[in-house]
């Protein structure tokens, strides 16, 4: 006797699913969303939120992230941008850039 598989898990592209939540969100708040509709919504949001973004705030411009504590008393100025997060380079006690010393060339 053969066995039959059922398929328990789909794969879907970042875009793919991006695009499919945005036309799920705005059947949703056109009123007109079934049921099923608004879970699939829900699962699409709970897969997406699976997927971190190392993402940190830099509020007083000088390219090093800032604590979070600055971007909460910030956000409501919209003065914060979000910046790539991977940088080794850390916030020094005055907050200034460190200066790096240049190699002379003797010619």
């Amino acid at each position: 006797m053969a066995e039959t598989y059922v398929r328990k898990e789909m794969q879907m592209g970042l875009g793919e699913a991006i695009k499919r939540h945005n036309l799920l969100h705005k059947t949703i708040t056109s009123g007109v969303a079934s049921q099923v509709q608004r879970d699939e919504y829900d699962l699409i949001t709970e897969a997406l939120n699976r997927i971190e973004l190392p993402l940190g705030f830099d509020c007083d411009g000088d390219g090093i992230p800032d604590t979070i504590e600055i971007f909460a008393k910030t956000a409501k100025t919209s003065c914060c941008r979000i910046i790539e997060t991977k940088s080794p380079r850390k916030k020094t006690s005055s907050g200034r850039k460190p200066i790096k010393k240049k190699k002379r060339s003797r010619g």
